[in-house]
């Protein structure tokens, strides 16, 4: 696991620019760490091992719940998604990313042939109250390796097999609501090189929508290819303020069940994050 762990004297100086900052302009927020020594330090550490490892966590990073600053250190990293998503866990959630249920291994906006992001970035702004939720991360390179030498013949099948997906709408809270129906394989080669496309969610929706019966060929082969990611899983608990980049297209991600606490006046604490995106 690929970790950055800010030392304090680095993290305070971060929470008393962060502080300084805050109320600025978010253009100005956004040239300040452009310009700013200590941030581009961690920028430059942080590219240097996603680049190498395909993920990374920054620990003790000196600012959380400051959603402008988040914004501003996500830019440094490529082409701004457009927005900083906030998303608390909820017991009616419209979407997958609020449900307190287990996500299964993923990659964002897979139904995007033509914008999918390059990066995805996590940063906890509350905990899950019991510190149960954990989030778990698979490299594809480590699946293509083992199929390589233990099984070729079902690695041509990801390569070649299309599998269909629907959505309307690249995202949820999108205003492009118009209907998407993808056919592509699971694994793809890009100048030689390995990426990933799938979400079982929206596989799901388009048999349901469709009102169709999914093959047993399908299903088994996306059930083998769980199999095999979840052998090269790697799992780790993001604490208030820890921030995980990883390479959208060369990763799955998940996240296991979430906890809730109960309060006097019925609501409830539960695990809260800022998600964004950048393209190439």
């Amino acid at each position: 696991m690929s970790i950055i762990q800010i030392s304090k004297e680095l993290s305070s100086n971060i929470a008393t620019k962060s502080q300084q900052i805050k109320a600025y302009h978010q253009n100005d927020i956004d040239s300040f760490l452009h310009s700013d020594e200590n941030f581009q330090t961690i920028f430059n550490v942080a590219k240097k091992v996603i680049e190498e490892n395909y993920f990374v966590i920054i620990k003790n990073i000196g600012f959380v719940r400051e959603k402008s600053i988040f914004e501003a250190f996500v830019k440094q990293f490529g082409s701004f998604y457009g927005a900083v998503e906030y998303t608390g866990i909820k017991l009616d959630c419209p979407y997958t990313g609020c449900s307190h249920k287990l996500i299964e291994l993923h990659n964002d906006d897979a139904v995007d042939l033509i914008n999918q992001p390059i990066y995805g970035f996590i940063q906890v702004q509350n905990e899950d109250p019991l510190k149960l939720a954990q989030n778990g991360l698979v490299k594809i390179d480590d699946i293509v390796n083992y199929l390589k030498i233990y099984d070729k013949n079902f690695l041509n099948e990801l390569l070649n097999t299309k599998i269909n997906m629907l959505a309307y709408g690249v995202n949820y809270d999108g205003r492009d609501k118009n209907r998407i129906i993808l056919n592509e394989p699971i694994l793809y080669e890009n100048n030689g090189a390995f990426n990933v496309r799938f979400d079982l969610t929206r596989v799901n929706h388009y048999y349901w929508k469709e009102n169709i019966n999914q093959s047993i060929e399908e299903r088994l082969l996306i059930d083998k290819f769980l199999s095999i990611a979840k052998k090269f899983r790697k799992e780790v608990y993001l604490e208030k303020g820890d921030i995980l980049i990883h390479n959208n297209k060369k990763t799955l991600h998940d996240r296991t069940e979430c906890s809730f606490e109960l309060n006097l006046d019925g609501s409830f604490n539960t695990r809260e994050i800022f998600v964004s995106f950048v393209r190439e």
